[in-house]
């Protein structure tokens, strides 16, 4: 009787720890390519000089799932500002209003830059990486931004999409971009 239980014991201890160890070791051998979205054509109408636009998009392959919105604005010939919509305190989505985003949830408010203004929002809106091939603007990560001394600086590009920015910070709030 007695090996019976130690048997059956060992056969839970082990059911418990296949699951547990892949969970643990999963991402450290996980790859992820990166799908770079398009915006369209770089000489498009609707990226306007010093405004933003909304883009609906996709940046993975899983269609809905993966269904993001960014705001738009030229800065350049072929330079753009690519701002998330989600909310830096709870991801709620953020609009765009003439002169400032705004969060409808809590009253979080940031500038046309992204910098947090007003509300419980701990640090500025995502921004997304962005290239420009053969004429077409595409979007690629998200990475984290920091208001210094009236600049906006990268701080952190995330490893993974939706990847938490680190620290304390990162704990209590994670990014969902």
């Amino acid at each position: 009787m007695t090996g019976a239980t130690v048997g059956l014991g060992g056969l839970i201890g082990v059911a418990i720890a296949v699951p547990v160890m892949g969970f643990v070791l999963g991402p450290a051998f996980a790859t992820e390519d990166w799908y770079w979205a398009s915006f369209g054509p770089v000489d498009n109408k609707d990226f306007k000089e010093g405004t933003y636009e909304p883009v609906i998009f996709e940046r993975g392959k899983l269609g809905e799932l993966d269904r993001r919105v960014a705001y738009v604005r030229r800065d350049g010939a072929e330079e753009f500002t690519i701002v998330s919509n989600v909310c830096m305190h709870l991801g709620c989505p953020v609009q765009f209003k003439t002169t400032n985003f705004a969060c409808p949830c809590h009253g979080g408010q940031y500038d046309t830059e992204g910098i947090v203004t007003a509300g419980p929002p701990v640090r500025p809106l995502n921004r997304f990486e962005y290239k420009v091939e053969d004429g077409t603007l595409y979007v690629g990560r998200p990475f984290a931004t920091q208001d210094v001394d009236g600049k906006v600086v990268m701080t952190d590009t995330f490893k993974l999409p939706g990847a938490p920015v680190g620290g304390l910070l990162g704990w209590l709030y994670p990014s969902p971009a």
